[in-house]
């Protein structure tokens, strides 16, 4: 009986880390969606432009890529610790 609530207990906190990895990973996603609604932000002859034309600034366009790298950094790790904390839940 004490390893049934152990293994309980044990998958309440997987299923709270698993929905903590997967508001990390929206939140990141859709602060790049409000903040950079023209991305990719790239570099123009006049600048730095988005692409619907619209003129950015240096430090903005260094916020962009820093958000970019963030989100290819995130995205990847947190799918597969998502993978890896799914995997160990037993079927039902």
């Amino acid at each position: 009986m004490p390893v049934k609530n152990a293994l309980k207990r044990l998958m309440q906190k997987t299923r709270s880390l698993s929905y903590c990895i997967g508001l990390v990973m929206v939140v990141l996603f859709v602060y790049g969606l409000i903040c950079y609604p023209d991305l990719p932000i790239r570099e123009c002859p006049s600048g730095y432009c988005g692409r619907q034309g619209q003129p950015h600034t240096a430090a903005e366009y260094n916020a962009f890529s820093i958000w970019k790298t963030t989100l290819f950094i995130v995205w990847p790790i947190g799918m597969l610790t998502l993978l890896l904390l799914q995997r160990g839940k037993p079927k039902r």
